[in-house]
């Protein structure tokens, strides 16, 4: 009689180590999924991360390019001096809107003036992907087209001349904006103290004002 009475007792307590070792595995299995799910998130972030740093710095790549123009540039051939400037050669003058942030407000000189149409065009440099939108300006000396038009209207397709960057050259462009001469070349050192500016091409008549008299 005793043992009969073991046996139920015996059999009670194997099948609750039998659900204890199986909720340990349960759990076991749970916390291993659990892991490998925080771990890929956490993989997915950092490939995020990554991913935009590499997209900021091909922006910031692109910024200095468009801030890479020629030091030293030549005075140009063939070309009309102007015949009744605002501002004369030698005249000292305040660039008030600047094409580059090293140029606002500095005080620079006057080493050229010439009657010609001015304009503003959007092209790819060489080597590049991106195309360098609205640059200006490029005067009607520095440009070509298929049927050799000088007077050319925004929307215009031309091949550039114009040598003011890395890149520039030979290019194709569309014209998109036209502003009447005088166009001025200038002398200039840069706000941020670096290398001097010879030559610079171009700027308006309204993009400079009297420099302030000392």
């Amino acid at each position: 009689m005793r043992k009969r009475k073991a046996l139920p007792f015996v059999t009670l307590f194997t099948s609750v180590l039998l659900l204890g070792a199986c909720s340990n595995n349960e759990n076991d299995q749970q916390e291993q999924q659990a892991g490998s799910t925080a771990e890929s998130t956490e993989m997915s972030h950092m490939d995020d991360s990554g991913h935009h740093m590499e997209d900021s710095s091909g922006h910031m790549d692109h910024g200095s390019m468009e801030m890479e123009h020629n030091r030293n540039e030549d005075e140009p051939e063939d070309m009309q001096d102007a015949s009744n400037p605002q501002y004369s050669v030698g005249d000292k003058v305040e660039v008030t809107d600047a094409h580059m942030d090293i140029m606002e407000g500095v005080t620079a000189t006057i080493t050229g003036a010439y009657d010609t149409t001015l304009y503003q065009v959007t092209f790819t440099p060489e080597d590049s992907d991106e195309p360098m939108e609205d640059h200006k300006w490029v005067v009607a000396e520095e440009m070509a087209s298929d049927d050799d038009n000088e007077d050319y209207e925004e929307g215009d397709e031309v091949t550039l001349t114009a040598d003011h960057m890395a890149g520039m050259q030979g290019q194709s462009a569309e014209i998109t904006g036209v502003h009447e001469g005088p166009a001025y070349m200038i002398d200039f050192e840069p706000a941020d103290g670096s290398e001097k500016f010879t030559n610079h091409k171009w700027v308006t008549e309204d993009e400079l004002g009297p420099a302030d008299e000392e």
